[in-house]
C-alpha cells in the first residue's frame, strides 16, 4: 500500500507530508482548492510525462517521493524488481522522481538511477489511478485477457501450452536454418568442398603463423646470432692471454674469502660474489653448449618460409587470422553436412513441428474454452455491479475472438460496455465519460480483489453524474474493496466521504501575495464540519452538522459529539 507520499514545490503545493493507512481514505475540497494537483503529483510519480510548468513559481525544481510498503508482494512486482537488480527493503520499496527548471529531471527506485519507462513498469504494478488511462492496466487487451485467465484459473493450461509453443518456436528456427544451410551448401558445394580439402591439408594450429615467423627471424640470423654468442664466450672465458669474466670473479671470490674470515661484516657481500661466481661459470657452460649445437640450414629455412607463405594464402583466402580460418573450415564442414544429411533432418524437423503444433492446437481449444465459460460468468458479475452502481441499463460483455496462435493461445479478449440502450457496445478504453470509467473499474476490481496484485486503488470523478442510493452504494462498494485494497478516492459526495476510514481535506490560502495549497487530515468535529460543507455548503448549519454526524454514525462511525 502507498504508505507517505512527499511533494515539495510542485504548482501551488510547496511542501506537503502525507501518510496514508489501509482502506478506504477519501479527500475533499472546494472546486479548485487543489485536488487534481496531488493526483497529478501522483500520476508523475508513477511514470507519467512531465512539464516544466508544473514547479512552483520562483522554484528551481519539484520533487515527488513515496513509500510504499508490502505484507505479501505481488509476484510480478517481485519480477520486475528483480529484472531492474533491485529488491524490496524490509518490505519497503522508495519511489522518487525530481523535475528541474532546466529540463533535466532524475528518478529513482531503492535510491538507484532508473529511466522513465521502468518507473512506469514498476507504477503500474502498485497503483491503478482510473482517472489517468496510462495506469488503468485493466483496459489494456493483454491484461483483460490476464484477468480473463486469472478468473477462470486457467494457469496450468497456459503452462503447459507455453511450453510447448516454445518448443515449437524453437523447431521453426531449426526448420529456417536448415534450409539455410542446404540452400547455402548446394550453391557452393563445390566450393565448400575444396576450401574444407585446402585447410584441412594445411593441418594449421592456432597461432602458428606468429610461431613460423619467429623461427623464420631466428634462422635468418643465424651468423649475427652465433657472432655475438662467440664474443660473449670469449669474454667470459678468456681471449687470448687475458683472463675472462669468470675466472676473474673467481679470483675475486678468493680474495674475499679472505676478507671475510678477517671481518665478519664481509660475509654476506662474499656469499653473494661467490653466488655471481658460480651463476657465471653456469651461462658461460650453457653459451658454450648452444654454440655447439647450432647449425644452419637453408632447406630448413626454405621450408619455414613456404609454410609461413602457406598460412599466409590461407587468411588471405578464408580469414584475417588463423582463428577465422578455422571457424571458416567449421561452418564449411556444417553446410556440407547440412547438404549430406540435411533433407533427413529436415524431413525429422517439420514432423516435430506438426506434432507440436497438433499439442499446441488442442491446448488452445482447451484454453479457449475455458476462456469463454469464464467470460460468461465474469461478465454477468461485472454487469450486475455496474446496475448496482447507477448504471441500471448497461450491458458489460467479454469478447473471446479467435486469432492466430500466439504465446498465449489463440484468442484476443476484449471488454465491451453499452451504457445505454439502443447503442452499440465499445471498447472500455473508448468510453469517454469519467464517471463512467471509474465505475467500470469500481466495478472490475470489486469482482477481481482475489485475484488483482494492484494493492492500491486511485478513483477520480466516480461521484460524477450520481447521487441518492446510487451514491450510497458506490461507497458501500468503495468500503468493502477497501478490505482487501487501499482505496483513495477524491470526491464530492457526503454520503460516500462518510464511509471513508480516513478524510482529508484540500484548501487553498494566499499568503503575502501567493497562493498555497494544503492537505491536511480530519477528524471529529473538523470531519463533522467538512461533511456538513459537503452536504449544503455550510458548515455552520445545525441542520447540516447534524445529518452530516448522523452520516457518519450510519457509516460505522462513532465519534464524540
Amino acid at each position: 500500500m502507498l504508505e507517505s507520499l512527499s511533494i515539495r514545490h510542485y504548482a501551488l503545493i510547496d511542501d506537503a507530508q502525507i501518510e496514508f493507512g489501509p482502506g478506504l481514505t477519501v479527500i475533499t475540497g472546494e472546486t479548485g482548492a487543489g485536488k487534481s494537483i496531488i493526483l497529478g503529483a501522483l500520476s508523475l510519480l508513477l511514470g507519467d510525462k512531465a512539464e516544466n510548468d508544473v514547479i512552483r513559481s520562483g522554484c528551481d525544481s519539484a520533487s515527488v517521493s513515496a513509500t510504499f510498503s508490502f505484507v505479501r508482494p505481488g509476484n510480478a512486482l517481485l519480477l520486475a524488481l528483480d529484472g531492474m537488480g533491485l529488491s524490496l527493503e524490509d518490505g519497503s520499496l522508495v519511489l522518487s522522481r525530481t523535475l528541474k527548471a532546466n529540463g533535466r529531471s532524475t528518478i529513482t527506485i531503492q535510491g538507484v538511477a532508473k529511466t522513465r519507462a521502468e518507473l512506469a513498469q514498476v507504477g503500474a504494478l502498485l497503483v491503478d489511478v482510473s482517472a489517468q488511462r496510462d495506469h488503468q492496466s485493466l483496459f489494456l487487451p493483454s491484461k483483460q485477457r490476464d484477468v480473463l485467465d486469472a478468473y477462470g484459473k486457467n494457469g496450468g493450461n497456459l503452462s503447459s501450452f507455453l511450453r510447448h509453443w516454445n518448443v515449437f518456436q524453437q523447431l521453426l528456427r531449426q526448420k529456417a536454418e536448415l534450409e539455410a544451410a542446404m540452400k547455402d551448401s548446394s550453391r557452393e558445394a563445390d566450393y565448400l568442398s575444396y576450401a574444407i580439402s585446402e585447410i584441412e591439408n594445411a593441418t594449421i594450429k592456432e597461432g602458428e603463423d606468429e610461431t613460423v615467423a619467429d623461427e623464420i627471424r631466428v634462422a635468418s640470423s643465424y651468423e649475427q646470432i652465433h657472432t655475438h654468442l662467440e664474443t660473449v664466450c670469449g669474454l667470459l672465458n678468456g681471449m687470448g692471454e687475458g683472463e675472462g669474466a669468470v675466472l676473474l670473479l673467481k679470483d675475486a671470490d678468493k680474495e674475499m674469502a679472505c676478507a671475510s674470515r678477517l671481518d665478519p661484516d664481509l660475509a654476506e657481500l662474499r656469499s653473494r660474489l661467490e653466488s655471481a661466481s658460480i651463476e657465471c661459470g653456469d651461462i658461460a657452460e650453457t653459451i658454450r653448449e648452444r654454440i655447439g649445437k647450432m647449425r644452419y640450414s637453408q632447406e630448413k629455412l626454405d621450408e619455414l618460409q613456404a609454410r609461413l607463405s602457406l598460412l599466409q594464402r590461407l587468411k588471405k583466402k578464408y580469414g584475417p587470422s588463423l582463428s577465422e580460418v578455422m571457424s571458416f573450415l567449421e561452418s564449411s564442414r556444417k553446410k556440407i553436412d547440412a547438404g549430406t544429411h540435411g533433407a533427413e533432418r529436415l524431413v525429422e524437423t517439420e514432423r516435430r513441428i506438426k506434432e507440436e503444433k497438433g499439442e499446441l492446437d488442442a491446448f488452445a481449444a482447451v484454453i479457449s474454452d475455458e476462456r469463454k465459460k469464464a467470460a460468461a460468468k465474469l461478465s454477468g458479475e461485472i454487469e450486475t455491479r455496474l446496475h448496482e452502481l447507477g448504471m441500471e441499463k448497461a450491458t458489460f460483455s467479454i469478447d473471446v475472438i479467435h486469432c492466430d496462435l500466439s504465446s498465449t493461445g489463440s484468442d484476443d479478449v476484449s471488454f465491451s460496455i453499452c451504457a445505454n440502450p439502443g447503442l452499440e457496445s465499445h471498447h472500455i478504453a473508448d468510453v469517454a465519460s469519467g464517471g463512467e470509467l471509474s465505475r467500470i473499474l469500481l466495478a472490475l476490481k470489486a469482482t477481481l480483489e482475489k485475484d488483482d496484485e494492484v494493492g492500491t486503488l486511485v478513483f477520480d470523478e466516480i461521484d460524477a453524474g450520481i447521487g441518492g442510493a446510487v451514491a450510497i452504494a458506490v461507497g458501500d462498494q468503495l468500503k468493502g474493496l477497501g478490505a482487501s485494497h487501499q482505496v483513495i478516492i477524491i470526491t464530492h459526495l457526503a454520503s460516500i466521504a462518510a464511509k471513508a476510514d480516513a478524510h482529508f481535506v484540500v484548501s487553498k490560502d494566499i499568503e503575502m501575495g501567493s497562493s498555497f495549497t494544503h492537505i491536511q487530515p480530519v477528524d471529529g468535529e473538523t470531519r463533522v464540519k467538512e461533511i456538513a460543507r459537503m452536504l449544503s455548503g455550510d458548515s455552520a448549519s445545525e441542520i447540516s452538522l447534524e445529518h452530516a454526524r448522523q452520516l457518519l454514525r450510519n457509516s460505522g462511525h462513532s465519534p464524540s459529539f
